[in-house]
């Protein structure tokens, strides 16, 4: 059962739900500005934040908006606290709360009757300003692991059984690769590659095979050179062949509960993929809380090898190709100036990255 503070707000506005509906069929079905329609994960987003935006105005109908709203909800996220950490909300996290009812508001006014008379002037203040943004980001350090200790729990994982093999090369891989949790579940065997013309090996996470953010065709090179860190993931690929699996079979398959024929309880590898990233989430709590460590989220292993790097001689060159990894369009202001590394070399770099 929820506690009384995560119980989820009910109240709606009849008339808002009518034209939000109307504005999430258009981004499920219709191409805008020479972009495909949004995802459904994206998309929840939008519900989510727009709910938000609904609780924070107390339910009033959305003709009425004006720029006080936007005031009073940007003082109601200023103070709102992510339920894990109890901190404030992330800095990305602050910029989609004001985003989606910026568009929402925009979509209405321009295209629903009854809410042409809304200013565009007023939706104006649901920008963030550079002010606020420091606010929000300036509690929101990311606590990670160190890299010593995520190579710690890895060596220290059994893989002895099926499910223990799995779950160890999918660390070993978010470790080499720090991928987003939705590329891990929808990665295919086929998505592991070697790369004779660099001498390094890739998760290449093709968008019309795996879930990358906005749809980017990211090639991220292994970083390091650690060979027995390689080798739980190559392990579990040539497992996955002998049993049969294919290059365009999930590389991180589910285990089916089922029982033996003494009626004991078993689980059975199956070709489904996984189809939570709350089971993603529980794999690393798992191996690291069973090594004296607290949880922390897969996606700062980002954050530990960046910081990692930073502390390196000509950081700027290593944070440039890690940046490129994780499938970020830019470096920094300084970097994206000078251009980025090229693709030929980006590969060998990352491999002597020293992870230990």
């Amino acid at each position: 059962m929820k506690s009384k503070s995560e119980t989820i707000d009910t109240r709606y506005n009849k008339q808002n739900e009518v034209v939000k509906y109307k504005f999430f069929q258009r981004l499920q079905y219709k191409r805008e500005n020479n972009k495909d329609p949004k995802k459904k994960s994206t998309i929840q987003q939008y519900v989510n934040a727009i709910h938000e935006f609904e609780v924070a105005t107390k339910f009033k109908d959305l003709k009425n908006f004006t720029y006080q709203w936007a005031i009073d909800y940007k003082e109601y996220l200023l103070q709102k606290k992510n339920k894990k950490t109890n901190k404030n909300i992330a800095i990305d996290s602050y910029i989609h709360f004001l985003q989606y009812p910026r568009e929402l508001l925009d979509y209405l006014r321009k295209n629903e009757k009854g809410y042409s008379h809304i200013k565009e002037s007023d939706i104006d203040y649901l920008y963030p300003t550079n002010g606020e943004k420091n606010s929000v980001s300036a509690t929101s350090y990311q606590e990670s692991y160190t890299i010593q200790e995520c190579l710690f729990a890895i060596r220290k994982m059994q893989a002895k059984t099926e499910i223990e093999m799995r779950d160890k090369a999918m660390i070993s891989l978010c470790l080499l690769t720090a991928p987003r949790i939705s590329a891990l579940i929808t990665a295919k065997l086929r998505s592991i590659r070697y790369f004779r013309e660099y001498d390094c090996w890739a998760f290449e996470q093709n968008p019309n095979f795996v879930n990358t953010k906005n749809s980017n065709n990211i090639t991220a090179y292994f970083i390091g050179n650690l060979q027995d860190i390689y080798q739980n993931v190559f392990d579990w690929i040539n497992y996955l062949k002998s049993k049969g699996f294919a290059d365009e079979d999930h590389l991180f398959p589910r285990f089916e509960a089922s029982f033996t024929s003494e009626g004991l309880k078993t689980l059975i590898l199956e070709k489904n993929i996984i189809k939570s990233q709350t089971t993603i989430r529980k794999i690393f709590e798992n191996a690291f809380k069973n090594n004296d460590l607290h949880y922390l989220k897969p996606h700062t292993f980002r954050h530990a090898i960046t910081r990692k790097a930073n502390e390196l001689p000509n950081s700027s060159k290593w944070i440039s190709v890690l940046n490129q990894n994780f499938g970020h369009k830019l470096d920094s202001v300084i970097l994206s100036s000078y251009g980025t590394i090229a693709e030929n070399k980006r590969g060998k770099i990352l491999k002597d990255f020293p992870l230990e």
